[in-house]
């Protein structure tokens, strides 16, 4: 049990870290993934005295299979497309940049991008990232420049560069459909599996009826990503952003 506590508070610490470089200290999913983490690494550290405590042991239990069942339900959402290829927009979320530059998590998600324009080259492409923790340059800029590298034309694609959650990121991707269209269009929302869950819930909260096309998180984030996104989730449970 104590090398359980130990493991599963290095991955909340790895996780929380990564929140940290990504969105900063005072983020609400980094400061709920902190608690998680100095709450496990706590118990591990004083289980000798606590595991009498036969209650407090069997909460740490249910919580765990609670997070455990969840990821698996993430998952199993994030890996099943619903995208028809006749929608009218792409919203492609941003996922940070690495020294400025599109990392391996966000290339995914935009060579999805590249994949779904193939299939329906007529379709509006907004790419949604502002200015992120620590960065000089707007996230949707670099997505915009990748997506052009690789043959998606400019005038098809949109740029929301002010955007710092997910939320914002439907948000403001709303202000610039309602600028083109009179009608709410038909929408698809393109991110990483682990993260399609909760990006379509936000849609829904703006009033968008999005459909799903996912890219799969590398395999060496995966673990991190997924307690983040759990963290997030209740984080939208609770506060609704």
């Amino acid at each position: 049990m104590k090398i359980f506590l130990y493991i599963a508070g290095a991955i909340s610490f790895i996780a929380t870290i990564r929140g940290i470089i990504i969105s900063g200290p005072l983020n609400n999913t980094t400061i709920f993934l902190g608690g998680i983490t100095f709450a496990l690494l706590g118990y591990g550290h004083f289980y000798e005295k606590l595991k009498e405590k036969k209650w407090l042991t069997a909460i740490i239990l249910i919580l765990f299979f609670i997070v455990f069942g969840f990821t698996i339900f993430l998952a199993a959402y994030g890996r099943r497309n619903t995208a028809t290829f006749n929608e009218e927009v792409v919203i492609v979320l941003g996922a940070g940049l690495l020294s400025g530059e599109v990392g391996g998590t966000l290339a995914r998600r935009l060579d999805a991008a590249v994949s779904y324009h193939a299939q329906n080259p007529n379709a509006m492409i907004i790419v949604s990232g502002g200015v992120g923790h620590r960065q000089d340059v707007a996230e949707a800029y670099a997505m915009f420049r990748y997506l052009v590298q690789r043959g998606v034309p400019a005038e098809r694609i949109r740029l929301e560069n002010v955007a710092y959650s997910t939320y914002s990121n439907m948000r403001y991707s709303r202000a610039i459909i309602d600028e083109y269209f009179e009608n709410v269009p038909s929408v698809v929302v393109i991110s990483s599996n682990y993260h399609i869950f909760r990006s379509v819930r936000f849609a829904q909260q703006v009033g968008l009826t999005a459909t799903s096309y996912s890219s799969r998180a590398p395999i060496t984030r995966a673990p991190f990503a997924y307690v983040r996104e759990v963290a997030s989730v209740v984080k939208m449970w609770i506060i609704g952003r």
